[in-house]
């Protein structure tokens, strides 16, 4: 033993002693912390309340949905986005409608329209006894009569209105001289009685009923629209909607939430419906679970994937969720205006540089690979397009050499996002794969209203993701929509890559009035064969829709063609809490 050995046993024992106390505290943290981890209340493996078990169904109680970002527009003339139709779903009817297997049908019209023998007058004859939803506009209940659908339409198609919708009746007799101000009527409206109205074509148009039941042929009283204008604020009428729908708009706290009442004049007799209807903005995903979890929230549409697999694998949910490919397309929306864009070679290489298979593991399996404008249920997809976009590296590489890009673009493009960390964390995904070929890409997170209104203006956004839901199940509603030159306008094009191809349009032209259906799909798969070689889009994926709601809400499936749909749910209430109930994991109360 050395000299130096008492000195340090000394130093060993007071450093013990002065780190005792140290020592003696992360002790008790881990045991409190392996306490805690015991005794933490577990997740909740399945719904928190189900129904009273009620067999017939009944009116009600309050029914509480959310939106990821805020909505743009309650007026279906300018609407044009999926969060605004939830809630103008809530509140007009129109003429016709889909039912829960996809098919057209009547809703204001008593019956299927009559169509003339050459297929280009539709006659519609209107229920008796609709009434508007009472209001400060009228002196009294006022009647839907056929004036309103002739005015509805008229103020749809007027210049001044700026209506991303136009084009879907541009075949109406008389829209041009209309349009341009010559005349004060569109001839091809003929209001032939207080119930009857007929649509008359110049040219055929398999797509002419398909728009009728759009949002933008929804009937809307003159009165509203007068009233506001006489206000000094004609912008008023897309936050004070008045429809025939079965509720009743009540009020809408901007960027928070929208309320809606229960319609107890709704024409649709004893049809059992909350009482009242809450649609929360901007409610991001994992605030949306929390609130699910809890019972606070009766849908849960936006489904973080980190959340995806536990109510996928938990059998408790199982009977409340449902999961199906959705007919919508997402990709990267590319300016053809403005430069680098506006260079197909430079739009190619895009196209091929994304990793799909990626997007499609960071999605847990819900983003399906995509490389063309149509989804697998539209009539017209094709898989073995000759022109379909996939990932190839060494082929983007080469359309930057042809490009003149060998080396890459100097300048960083500018992609226009939406809000929020899942926004932000997808464009970084297809960002990165950008870099690896020269183009180095700068973000620019927006609110979504921003983003829906600055994107339809030329010349403004040079990249942003964009998607497309049907609002029919027909491929012009797709290629003709996102692709015809006829969809840009110097504010809400449809068309938002601004791509013009004078080929393209003549077949889109052709297709749209082709009666017999195996020359018209033919032409379809033509114009996609274009649209993917020419690439405006990157195509990227189709969604594989995952959708939960709670036991008690009663008549809800996703509807074929209406996203969010909630105009036909009722409550089984009161509700009750599990543990006060029998109910046991994976059966339906």
């Amino acid at each position: 033993m050395t000299p130096s050995t008492p000195r340090s046993r000394r130093h060993a024992e007071g450093a013990l002693r002065r780190a005792l106390p140290g020592v003696l505290l992360t002790l008790a943290a881990v045991c409190c912390g392996a306490y805690a981890l015991t005794h933490i209340p577990e997740r909740p493996q399945g719904p928190r309340y189900v129904g009273a078990g009620n067999a017939t169904p009944r009116t009600g109680g309050t029914f509480v949905f959310g939106a990821g970002s805020d909505l743009h527009s309650l007026d279906p003339h300018i609407a044009y986005d999926a969060n605004s139709y939830m809630a103008i779903r809530l509140v007009f009817d129109g003429l016709l409608d889909y039912d829960e297997q996809g098919q057209m049908v009547p809703s204001l019209a008593s019956a299927m329209p009559e169509v003339s023998e050459d297929g280009r007058t539709f006659t519609f004859h209107l229920r008796e006894g609709v009434l508007f939803h009472e209001s400060p506009v009228f002196d009294g209940p006022r009647e839907l009569v056929a004036e309103d659908v002739r005015w509805s339409l008229e103020r749809l198609l007027h210049p001044d209105t700026g209506s991303p919708g136009v084009s879907f009746f541009a075949r109406l007799r008389g829209f041009d001289d209309f349009r341009a101000g010559r005349t004060p009527h569109i001839a091809g409206i003929d209001v032939r009685g207080r119930y009857e109205v007929a649509f008359t074509l110049d040219q055929a148009d398999q797509t002419f009923l398909s728009a009728m039941a759009m949002v933008f042929a929804y009937p809307v009283p003159h009165e509203n629209y007068e009233h506001h204008i006489a206000q000094g604020d004609p912008g008023a009428v897309e936050r004070n909607p008045v429809g025939t729908g079965p509720f009743v708009f009540e009020a809408w706290e901007r960027g928070v939430q929208l309320t809606f009442t229960r319609n107890k004049r709704y024409w649709e007799r004893n049809r059992p419906n909350p009482d009242r209807m809450v649609l929360i903005e901007q409610l991001s995903g994992e605030t949306a679970v929390g609130r699910f979890s809890n019972g606070d929230l009766d849908v849960l549409t936006s489904l973080p994937a980190v959340h995806y697999l536990f109510f996928k694998h938990a059998p408790a949910w199982a009977p409340y969720m449902a999961e199906e490919p959705e007919a919508t397309i997402r990709g990267l929306c590319m300016n053809t205006g403005m430069a680098p864009f506006d260079n197909v070679h430079v739009r190619r290489a895009v196209a091929a540089a994304i990793d799909r298979e990626a997007m499609r593991v960071m999605a847990q399996g819900r983003a399906l690979p995509a490389g063309q404008i149509l989804p697998p249920m539209i009539p017209g997809y094709d898989p073995g397009l000759p022109s379909l976009q996939r990932y190839d590296l060494a082929r983007a590489q080469e359309e930057m050499r042809l490009a003149g890009y060998p080396n890459g673009i100097e300048e960083p493009v500018t992609a226009w996002i939406g809000e929020g960390q899942g926004s932000l964390v997808a464009a970084q995904l297809w960002g990165a794969n950008l870099e690896r070929i020269g183009i180095h890409v700068e973000y620019r997170q927006v609110a979504f209203s921003v983003y829906l209104e600055e994107t339809g203006k030329p010349g403004q956004a040079q990249l942003f993701p964009s998607a497309w839901n049907m609002d029919f199940p027909d491929p012009s509603n797709f290629l003709e929509i996102l692709f015809h030159s006829q969809n840009i306008h110097p504010t809400a094009s449809e068309n938002r890559s601004f791509y013009r191809n004078p080929e393209l349009d003549a077949l889109l032209d052709q297709a749209r009035g082709e009666p017999d259906r195996e020359r018209r799909l033919a032409l379809y798969r033509q114009a996609n064969d274009i649209v993917s070689r020419d690439a405006p889009w990157a195509f990227l994926s189709n969604d594989l829709g995952a959708e939960l709601w709670q036991p008690y809400v009663m008549n809800y499936r996703p509807h074929p063609v209406w996203s969010n749909d909630y105009r036909n749910v009722w409550l089984d209430l009161p509700r009750v809490r599990v543990a006060d109930s029998t109910y046991t994991e994976g059966a339906t109360p």
